[in-house]
């Protein structure tokens, strides 16, 4: 009988500043593909395109997160929204009877009836 091994799980790694400032001149300098200086690196190329859009963007959110936003930001948005949700309820219903209309057969001896 066999017994499996158990993988250890990998720790995130975390790159100093100094590091990352290097790989992205490294980069630069070389006129090579990220992928090339990435696997050169032992890194994935994603990483050092994060990197170039962080030092680029200073103030960018983190990968796939939104800023937070203040509790009256959030109420604003909500009350803008249920406003607009009570206008378009309103123009669906004008569409609706207004369709009803369009779609009723004119009356007798209306021009271009066919009854």
């Amino acid at each position: 009988m066999k017994t499996q091994l158990s993988k250890p799980a990998r720790s995130k790694a975390r790159y100093t500043d100094q590091y990352k400032q290097e790989a992205l001149e490294l980069w630069r300098a070389s006129g090579r593909s990220a992928a090339k200086v990435a696997a050169e690196l032992g890194i994935r190329p994603p990483l050092l395109y994060r990197w170039a859009h962080a030092e680029r963007v200073p103030d960018a959110p983190k990968a796939g997160r939104k800023p937070k936003r203040s509790l009256e930001e959030l109420e604003a948005e909500n009350r803008r929204l249920r406003a607009e949700n009570a206008k378009l309820l309103e123009q669906r219903e004008v569409l609706k009877k207004s369709l009803g209309i369009l779609s009723e057969a004119p009356p007798r001896g209306m021009p271009e009836s066919n009854r």
